[in-house]
């Protein structure tokens, strides 16, 4: 049998006002209330109506995701995690989560537009955030609540999550640095979203500090890209002995194309990544690379759009976290300069 909400209220002698904001996590309720209800709803089973609560408080219970066309994110290494983050929290105060894909960029607006105005969902976490994110004018125009999970570079007025990717890449780079390689190679990802800037920022950042003028080529999103980059770079006048890759499934390629002309990754080239997907821990050398908890990102933009939606006049506010440095074998100690690179690479293919 289905136990009510005045069930539960009656249980624990409370009135059915008090309980059913403390399910909803309204503000003004103390926290020993809060737990109690919790507990007393868990044991006996309760379970809220969306449906009813939909009608009650003119709140569809749900909000929405919709992720990038694939011509613009070919790879979604961190999403599943992020999405249970999300789903995690949106869960504890009663609501779902709402994930789609749009087919283009004009999709992608207009199923914005229409989940909010339908009163499908209550708001959206908006990810992968652009240089000049035309979601973000879309949205503020129809006062949908939103966080953004990435920055735009104007963001006064906006709640959103980041990690702290300028001072990730500051220091791994300096990392390269310290090992004594004075050759490095930026290989950043797509130039119209806002997390490649920060990223080239950093990797600038250390070069400058060191005295080097750094080489950057934008584009390796997957592997191949990856792989491609690295052989033209490294069959070049002036190899570098170093390579700092924006994501991890570029650094994937770079090390296959270390591999194809016969050197050794960590000893004659060093790489590190981004990310710190599961394959990079399995190739050989396994890659150095940064660890971003995908998992907690996603459950702090939760707790920043359930904030909006239910505490009122909130100012907005960003945070940043430092993805943590998974230190394996891909990079290490100069042992060539880029000239001796170069000639070992040419006497290695003339001997082929």
């Amino acid at each position: 049998m289905k136990v009510t909400i005045t069930q539960l209220a009656d249980h624990l002698g409370l009135a059915k006002g008090t309980v059913s904001r403390a399910l909803r996590g309204y503000p003004g309720i103390a926290s020993a209330t809060v737990e109690r209800v919790k507990h007393a709803a868990k044991e006996l089973g309760y379970q809220p109506s969306v449906i009813a609560q939909g009608v009650k408080s003119g709140r569809a219970g749900s909000v929405g995701m919709i992720l990038m066309p694939e011509s613009r994110v070919k790879t979604r290494p961190f999403l599943m995690q992020f999405i249970n983050g999300i789903s995690q929290q949106m869960h504890q105060h009663g609501y779902s989560l709402m994930v789609a894909t749009a087919e283009n960029d004009d999709e992608l607006l207009d199923m914005h537009r229409a989940l909010y105005l339908q009163r499908k969902v209550d708001g959206f976490i908006v990810p992968r955030t652009l240089h000049q994110d035309p979601r973000v004018p879309a949205l503020k125009s129809m006062r949908a609540p939103f966080v953004l999970y990435g920055q735009t570079g104007d963001d006064a007025g906006n709640d959103w999550v980041d990690i702290d990717q300028r001072a990730a890449f500051d220091a791994g780079t300096q990392r390269q640095f310290d090992f004594g390689h004075r050759s490095l190679a930026y290989l950043g990802g797509q130039p119209a979203f806002y997390y490649n800037g920060l990223r080239e920022r950093g990797f600038f950042d250390a070069c400058a500090r060191n005295g080097v003028q750094g080489h950057t080529v934008d584009g390796a999103t997957d592997v191949e890209t990856g792989r491609q980059i690295a052989l033209d770079l490294l069959t070049g006048d002036s190899p570098p002995t170093a390579f700092v890759c924006a994501l991890d499934l570029a650094a994937l390629g770079v090390i296959q194309a270390i591999k194809s002309l016969g050197l050794t990754p960590g000893r004659d080239v060093s790489v590190i990544g981004y990310e710190g997907i599961p394959e990079g821990e399995f190739i050989e050398p396994a890659l150095t690379s940064f660890y971003v908890d995908q998992f907690a990102a996603g459950q702090d933009c939760g707790r920043a759009l359930m904030r909006q939606l239910t505490q009122k006049d909130q100012p907005h506010s960003g945070s940043v976290v430092m993805p943590r440095l998974l230190e394996r074998a891909s990079d290490g100690p100069a042992t060539l300069s880029s000239g001796q690179l170069a000639e070992s690479i040419k006497t290695s293919k003339r001997s082929v």
